[in-house]
């Protein structure tokens, strides 16, 4: 395995007869302090984080620290996956180690129960949930089965796949020229009309529609297909 660990330091740091001289820094405490950061870090935004430290090279050498090592990074913004590091030591002989981590975050995330195809709209037989770690998710995750019913896939996907956010698209349940029902709530009053639909839309998204009677124009929200609701 190549040797991956930068170092920087005011005095010689691999071992040298000045070196043998002075007591050694315990590479077990430096792989500790890494280890406590990104756990640290990884706390802060999910629960149960899992943290694997890379070894460090045994022919490393280092004076042993007389103060309290301390830790940093600078990519705490960036708490699950690949990580580095660093692990100083701000004493009379000063050095810094970079400690190569991994944080494992697993969780219950939609995946595909069976091949599913482009456009196919998602029902309850096409989905389950299945433990991940989320560190390997780059495009994206559903926690629920109720996030994804009723949405589109835009693209297939095979068994077993991770339902990504960017491979769905809501399916729309209002057409332009459809003839829907037009709900208008005023506190606790409710009335329905009849209308045409004037765009496409999902269920949640702003459409317009024309009153049947009126002939005004209104916009609303898509409540469910073929209902919109509009506030007075």
């Amino acid at each position: 395995m190549p040797f991956r660990y930068i170092i920087s330091s005011l005095i010689v740091v691999f071992l040298t007869p000045n070196v043998q001289a002075q007591p050694l820094q315990s590479l077990s405490a430096i792989e500790q302090a890494a280890y406590v950061h990104a756990l640290h870090d990884a706390q802060a935004s999910y629960s149960q984080p899992q943290v694997l430290v890379d070894s460090l090279d045994k022919r490393l050498r280092l004076q042993q620290c007389d103060k309290e090592l301390h830790s940093f990074s600078n990519s705490s913004s960036n708490t699950v996956g690949s990580r580095t590091i660093g692990v100083k030591c701000p004493g009379a002989v000063e050095w810094t180690v970079y400690v190569p981590v991994k944080v494992k975050v697993i969780k219950q995330v939609v995946v595909s129960s069976r091949p599913l195809s482009a456009n196919q709209t998602l029902t309850a037989r096409d989905v389950r949930l299945e433990a991940m770690d989320i560190a390997d998710l780059r495009h994206g995750y559903k926690e629920s089965v109720e996030q994804v019913l009723g949405q589109q896939l835009k693209y297939p996907l095979s068994v077993g796949m991770v339902i990504p956010t960017r491979s769905l698209k809501q399916e729309q349940v209002v057409r332009r020229g459809e003839q829907i029902i037009l709900v208008a709530t005023a506190g606790t009053m409710e009335v329905r009309m009849n209308g045409t639909a004037l765009d496409d839309a999902s269920v949640g998204e702003k459409v317009k529609v024309k009153n049947s009677s009126s002939q005004r124009v209104v916009e609303g929200i898509v409540h469910a297909p073929g209902i919109v609701k509009v506030t007075m």
